[in-house]
């Protein structure tokens, strides 16, 4: 019952102080409505806090917010904690709280009320321990100096059960390349995905970002993405994998085609490709683009097994100058072939052999050895018709890069190409028992495999403008004789040869 405040001076000051707590006459106010104000919905990593508190506003029936209300916070589903537990509303009737997730992976539930029957609810999900990050997208991309590549790069975070880890978070970082970011500092969304913001890259070359999870140790760290600088001007190599690659093998292709880039600087003219699926060989992709310089199709298929051939490319689809639709001597290559046996790159990658595979397989799709013959620049081949025994290389570039290297009292007929090794070695290599360690012999040397200025020159010979000064510190042995270099690997018939048509004609 509520107390009168009339009647004599003791009563009235003593309803007067009653007033300043309850109000004179009234019933205090009371809990109308409780909403949740943030924090609902959230995911986490099991046995960690949430990140935002649960946070709830509570008002009486007039919308006015409580202040002092007590509110209790308590579990009711998936084995959590609440800190702390009771709480009172502030002058704006907010209460809030911390929720640290069970130890179980699963749904969370956390029940709010003043003990009345107003209630509500947050749900939250806990999901695993980070265990592993991988690539996810944006890989292998190219952009001009300073611009964003097109796809921000991504990693997937999964747990130990291979479920997919949200609130995690990632940093991204630039390690080669003097690129730059922004959105470094990236949370993994509810598939286990974080992107970061954009990546701009550097003025020339190779650019490498890494992205690695925060305050943890995961497998598959540090996840390495890599993009290469489109040249303003100049040869451009465009390399486009048939799957994703990993890491390792984008870093080796990118690594291989500004190398090449580096020795070829003239520009081509550009090329229009309109060809079906198929057209340079059993699942290569139909095309219709405009190719400018060569196109590369990679791809890492199962070719013989463990050992032997361990990687083969050619050129397929050229230029045509005369437009005529068939191959003339001198139109330079527009789409070429690259196949890494799939049961060979542990061996390579172990044997840290992987990138100077690609770089010599490389030379050959842009012709070198793969063309010497066709553009009529290889005399008395060993293989038939020619049935030759002093194959050699006739370009007169080339063959002033070989006296220059120390090859002006060679006693055989120059450039010496190698005469043994069958069908995709002999004819198309440098004569290992001559050059030993240069990158083009069919041999791969564990140590240095320069790339000599005497490819390079071939290379002009063929009709490419290149940049001689580009390539690597190379000199012949005294005496033509194999010197004593550490154990090689051979690249037996990795010369793959297609028929030679014309990119923009072939139906």
């Amino acid at each position: 019952m509520s107390t009168s405040c009339a009647g004599s001076l003791p009563r009235l000051l003593a309803c007067a102080a009653a007033a300043l707590a309850l109000g004179c006459g009234t019933e205090p106010p009371r809990l109308a409505s409780l909403d949740i104000i943030s924090g609902n919905g959230q995911t986490g990593i099991v046995g960690r806090s949430l990140p935002v508190p649960l946070e709830v506003e509570a008002k009486d029936e007039k919308g006015n917010p409580l202040d002092g209300l007590g509110l209790r916070f308590e579990i009711t589903a998936g084995g959590g904690q609440v800190h702390p537990t009771e709480v009172r509303t502030d002058h704006r009737g907010h209460a809030a709280t911390e929720l640290i997730l069970g130890t179980e992976p699963g749904p969370q539930e956390v029940r709010v009320s003043d003990g009345g029957d107003i209630v509500v609810r947050f749900m939250a999900t806990a999901t695993g321990v980070p265990a592993s990050v991988r690539l996810f997208g944006g890989n292998s991309q190219s952009a001009r100096a300073g611009l964003a590549v097109a796809t921000p790069p991504a990693v997937l975070v999964r747990d130990a059960a291979g479920h997919a880890v949200p609130g995690v978070p990632i940093s991204f970082s630039v390690t080669e390349g003097s690129g730059s970011v922004a959105g470094a500092s990236a949370i993994t969304n509810a598939d286990g995905v974080a992107a970061v913001g954009q990546w701009r890259l550097g003025a020339t070359g190779v650019n490498l970002l890494n992205a690695e999870v925060d305050d943890a140790t995961v497998s598959g760290e540090p996840v390495t993405f890599v993009a290469t600088t489109t040249p303003p001007a100049g040869f451009d190599v465009v390399v486009r994998f048939a799957r994703a690659p990993t890491s390792a093998q984008a870093v080796a292709f990118a690594r291989a085609e500004i190398r090449w880039e580096q020795i070829i600087t003239g520009d081509l003219p550009d090329g229009r490709i309109q060809v079906p699926a198929g057209s340079c060989g059993s699942g290569t992709p139909g095309l219709d683009e405009v190719v400018d310089d060569v196109l590369i199709l990679a791809a890492f298929p199962s070719l013989d097994g463990p050992g032997n051939v361990l990687a083969q490319a050619g050129p397929c689809l050229f230029r045509d100058a005369n437009n005529d639709g068939h191959y003339q001597v001198g139109e330079l290559p527009g789409v070429g072939i690259m196949n890494v046996d799939a049961e060979d790159l542990e061996f390579l990658a172990q044997n840290d052999l992987l990138g100077v595979v690609v770089l010599h397989e490389m030379g050959h799709v842009l012709g070198l050895g793969a063309l010497w013959s066709d553009m009529g620049l290889l005399a008395d081949p060993s293989l038939p018709p020619g049935n030759g025994t002093d194959p050699h290389f006739t370009g007169n570039t080339a063959l002033a890069a070989f006296d220059a290297a120390g090859g002006t009292a060679y006693p055989g007929a120059k450039v010496p190409v190698e005469n043994s090794g069958g069908p995709g070695s002999a004819d198309a290599h440098w004569r290992e028992s001559v050059f030993d360690h240069e990158l083009m012999t069919g041999f791969i040397d564990f140590g240095s495999n320069p790339l000599s200025a005497i490819s390079a020159a071939s290379l002009a010979d063929q009709g490419y403008e290149v940049d001689q000064t580009e390539s690597d510190p190379y000199s012949l042995a005294p005496g033509f004789s194999v010197r004593a270099s550490g154990p090689s690997v051979a690249l037996p018939a990795d010369i793959l040869r297609l028929p030679l048509r014309d990119m923009g004609k072939v139906r």
